[in-house]
């Protein structure tokens, strides 16, 4: 449950996003599952100390969190929470749909717990717009959570492969995977994650996603900026592919 809280709020520097998030899974327990299953007189507590993220106002984030502890009310724990929705009626994940239908779904609970009134702008940004031509980054980090089965991930879907979910898109990705030669375009869409996703499936067909956790690293970590510096390049283990090295390394990567 943690990872979905997780992604939604996935959005900012990771320093702010560890600051705001950090409160809340103390005050959520061992079991977020569990505390939110809880009456909502039980919750009151909880709701009352939480403040506001970027976008999201405090009733933002009070709203999110009433309309979650419905939907863990309602479900069936045999079932992996949301699997179904991503699923669809095709009963498999759909490329051009699936994410559309996450979407859609939390819209319409949203809007539930609002007395059927608009979303605001806090929690339409929140969970995205169905319609927009963003490349989905954090819903596609919260299904690289649950469908892989390896660290640092959970396993926790079994009906949807990894070769199948777009690439998370964050900016670590969007620059390393420049340097590396597999894109050039300047702006991506969800289109190029799934893109992504593929070019790697040429790698490791069963587990595409297995190379995002490490290539954020350089980013977050090692700091790479996606232009040449010396003092960051030099060290870098990618440097004999990497295309902002002046060195004339060939660029293998590229295809």
């Amino acid at each position: 449950m943690i990872s979905l809280i997780a992604c939604f709020f996935a959005y900012g520097s990771v320093k702010n996003i560890q600051n705001f998030l950090s409160p809340i899974v103390t005050a959520m327990g061992p079991s977020p599952y569990l505390f939110l299953k809880q009456k909502q007189s039980t919750l009151e507590p909880f709701l009352k100390t939480l403040k506001g993220y970027r976008f999201q106002t405090k009733n933002d984030l009070v709203i999110f969190f009433l309309t979650l502890q419905r939907i863990i009310q309602n479900h069936k724990p045999k079932d992996p929470i949301f699997e179904s929705i991503f699923l669809g009626r095709e009963k498999n994940f759909q490329k051009e749909t699936s994410i559309q239908n996450f979407q859609s779904y939390w819209k319409e609970e949203l809007t539930t717990t609002l007395g059927n009134k608009p979303l605001t702008y806090g929690l339409q940004f929140l969970i995205g717009k169905w319609d927009s031509k963003s490349p989905k980054k954090r819903i596609s980090l919260f299904l690289r959570w649950m469908v892989r089965n390896h660290y640092p991930d959970f396993g926790i879907y079994k009906q949807i492969l990894p070769s199948e979910i777009p690439y998370p898109m964050d900016v670590h990705i969007q620059k390393l995977s420049k340097v590396l030669g597999i894109r050039n375009k300047k702006q991506v869409n969800l289109n190029d994650a799934f893109l992504l996703t593929e070019y790697f499936c040429l790698l490791n067909p069963a587990d595409p996603l297995l190379y995002d956790f490490y290539l954020t690293r350089v980013g977050i970590i090692e700091k790479c900026r996606g232009s040449y510096v010396e003092e960051i390049c030099k060290s870098c283990e990618l440097k004999e592919v990497c295309l902002v090295v002046p060195r004339g390394i060939e660029p293998r990567l590229q295809g």
